[in-house]
């Protein structure tokens, strides 16, 4: 192309060359020749020739410097065309970025807001403002000051937003976290971390988690592990207090039938009697509460439970109390043991007598609740359940007592006025008996327990049957006992030797289970203790 346009160039300023030169020769041609030019016009056309050949060398020299532009020209355009396409790829690829980071601050479940050095708001992503449901006005507002005051009149504590911020914006690259209680029950993980751009610090980004159900969980857990190891520690302490009682009582009993009712140690084995039996109802309460007690579960309607128990309720209130009570119709058919259900009703009406000192309304109900997974209920898994509510319009349970309530012997009862064990033995039946027991309560609004017991697979309750009155004790028949408390063995085998039977003690499982292998043609009935070291009185039955 540069080789042309100087071909072009060269042509042109001969062109030019001849056309001034004819020029020239017509002037001289027109007086007849050069030497007849008339003096005056020889230097007029010498002149013409002249300007033609300065003209084209301005014109040449012209063409040479716009020749050199143009190169220049195209030059610059060609880095100008390479520097706009390396711009739109680089707008192309932020364009790309701004759009993941916009798709990624909307897909998590973390609500993210970013502040400047000066506490100025960046963004806040869509997840924030759920969170914090901001309305659309504080959003708007330019007004830091708006947000802020917003935040803090959701808080328990309003100190809480702001504990820690100067410190972190102070030293900007620290990382601090804390948990936000909202007045709604709620709990929002706080974290923050420095934001860099370009290796320097230029504000905050702080993100915020919703762990309301977590912490729920791990509350339940901690409690359910609590309430499992104070069971633990009181069923073992009631099987040995139990053993220790019967041994008194039993031995009362025995120098009780030696002594005639005139006599003054008569009366003074009575009281012991009657205390011991006082001790053996603490131990059955805590027992109930471990989950330790032997059951009889039977297939049960918990409406016929209340309709009989109705009576002695109205009895156990006072008259200034009213009792209400809501039976569902075509109640489902339950699995558990009348007299615990019994207990459980009693302690519950009990309590909620004692939380009404000056009169209220007491309502027992029961209803049916089929739980699904689209409808679900919390702490309950899907299924079919019969709800029995107790309620009451009492002083409520203050929620630094809630978790405490079902510890055994824990009161608010002056001493003296309560055993503290009427709710763990509720929690204890209704855990043995595989049910779920919830709480409700609020500080002079009343409380209501919910106990929900799963529906049986049968669908009716037999007839119950007349018990016949059990013979009086005596025999000569043959007797294997099994139990490891000495003190316990040996007076069992007393009673049972006075009444004319032959007694085969064993110590433990594995000496009962040698006793009848060697006398299995002699043994009529084997009496065993239920929880024994190795092997116990459970696992021997079924050998």
């Amino acid at each position: 192309m540069r080789a042309a346009q100087s071909n072009d160039d060269h042509h042109h300023v001969h062109g030019g060359l001849a056309v001034h030169k004819l020029l020239a020769r017509q002037l001289r041609k027109h007086f007849g020749g050069a030497e007849r030019v008339p003096v005056e016009l020889s230097g007029f056309v010498a002149a013409v020739e002249q300007a033609y050949l300065q003209s084209d060398d301005d014109r040449a020299m012209l063409e040479h410097s716009m020749d050199t532009v143009s190169e220049e020209l195209v030059d610059r355009f060609q880095r100008l065309n390479d520097a706009l396409s390396t711009s739109l790829t680089a707008k192309v690829e932020l364009d790309r970025a701004v759009s993941l980071l916009s798709a990624t601050l909307e897909a998590t479940t973390d609500g993210i807001l970013v502040l400047d050095l000066t506490g100025k708001t960046v963004l806040m992503s869509r997840k924030f403002i759920e969170l914090w449901r901001v309305p659309k006005a504080v959003l708007a507002s330019p007004d830091e000051e708006v947000r802020l005051r917003f935040a803090t009149e959701q808080l328990v504590d309003p100190t809480q937003i702001t504990a820690g911020v100067p410190e972190i914006f102070g030293d900007p690259g620290e990382e601090n976290f804390d948990v936000l209680l909202f007045k709604d029950g709620r709990r929002l993980e706080r974290s923050s971390l420095p934001q860099r751009i370009g290796g320097k610090i230029v504000g905050r980004v702080f993100t915020f988690r919703d762990v309301t159900g977590r912490l729920q969980m791990e509350e339940q857990l901690r409690q359910s592990l609590k309430m499992e190891a104070i069971g633990t520690l009181a069923g073992g302490i009631a099987h040995d207090f139990n053993n220790l009682l019967t041994v008194i009582r039993g031995h009362a009993e025995l120098l009780k039938e030696t002594l005639h009712p005139s006599l003054l140690e008569f009366d003074d084995l009575a009281q012991i009697l009657i205390a011991a039996d006082r001790a053996a109802a603490l131990t059955h309460h805590l027992l109930a509460f471990s989950r330790k007690q032997i059951l009889q579960p039977v297939p049960l309607d918990l409406n016929v439970v209340l309709s009989s128990l109705a009576p002695m309720l109205r009895r156990l209130i006072g008259e200034d109390i009213e009792i209400e009570i809501a039976p569902s119709r075509d109640l489902f058919v339950i699995t558990a043991d009348p007299g615990q259900m019994e207990q459980v009703m009693v302690n519950l009406v009990v309590n909620a007598r004692d939380a009404m000192p000056r009169g209220g309304r007491i309502t027992i109900g029961t209803e049916n609740v089929v739980v699904s997974d689209q409808e679900p209920l919390k702490g309950l898994p899907s299924g079919s359940y019969v709800m029995l509510s107790v309620s009451d319009t009492g002083h409520g349970i203050p929620a630094e007592l809630r978790d405490r309530i079902f510890e055994p012997f824990f009161t608010t009862k002056e001493v003296g006025k309560g055993t503290g064990l009427g709710l763990s033995t509720v929690f204890g039946i209704v855990k043995q008996s595989g049910g779920h027991l919830v709480l409700n309560s609020e500080v002079d609004q009343g409380s209501t327990f919910r106990i929900y017991l799963h529906k049986s697979e049968q669908t009716r309750v037999p007839t119950p049957r007349d018990v016949t009155a059990l013979p009086e004790l005596g025999g000569s028949e043959t007797i294997l006992l099994a139990e490891d408390e000495e003190a316990v063995r040996s007076l069992v085998r007393r009673v049972l030797e006075n009444n004319g039977y032959t007694v085969l003690v064993a110590r433990d499982g594995s000496e009962a289970i040698r006793l009848a292998a060697a006398h299995a043609d002699a043994i009529d009935l084997f009496l065993t203790d239920v929880i024994m070291p190795g092997t116990g009185g459970v696992e021997l039955a079924r050998q």
